[in-house]
């Protein structure tokens, strides 16, 4: 009889073990192909992220190397002294093209120490009367100002 129960004790504890079949399966996207495009996107989304971080990082260096460089003492002294060359010119040419008869000037040009040109022509008649200026920057860039031209004689 004990041998009996000890049998039915252990068909018992068999008998409620469920076995199903092993699969192999890649836990990896890229193998497998399940959720392989958001893998995929993943992936570019934290490359892209990393090189936008290095872009920034190089231009904050950069702007904190120039912002250095702009406040020394020379930096400082060269912009003031710029500024009163474009102040001094600024006042040439508006002499020139609203001074008197003898001293008027229709049209001129300056170079300044950087390179660019700057010309001045006045049309003092017409509907298109006006100063015209325009800087000629040393990469061939330009930019033009136009003056409505009033005569004040």
């Amino acid at each position: 009889m004990k041998k009996s129960l000890a049998i039915v004790a252990i068909l018992s504890i068999f008998s409620s073990a469920n076995a199903s079949e092993l699969k192999f399966q890649f836990g990896s996207p890229s193998f497998s192909g399940s959720g392989k495009s958001t893998h995929y996107l993943t992936i570019e989304n934290i490359e892209k992220t990393r090189k936008d971080t290095i872009e920034a990082q190089k231009k904050a260096d950069a702007k904190a190397l120039q912002d250095e460089i702009n406040s020394t003492a020379v930096a400082k002294f060269q912009a003031n002294l710029e500024a009163r060359f474009y102040t001094a010119l600024a006042k040439q040419i508006t002499d020139n093209v609203f001074g008197s008869d003898g001293l008027q000037q229709d049209s001129g040009t300056y170079t300044d120490t950087a390179g660019n040109i700057i010309t001045w022509a006045t049309v003092t008649s017409g509907s298109n009367a006006g100063v015209t200026v325009s800087v000629q920057e040393p990469d061939g860039t330009t930019t033009s100002y136009t003056l409505p031209y009033q005569d004040n004689q």
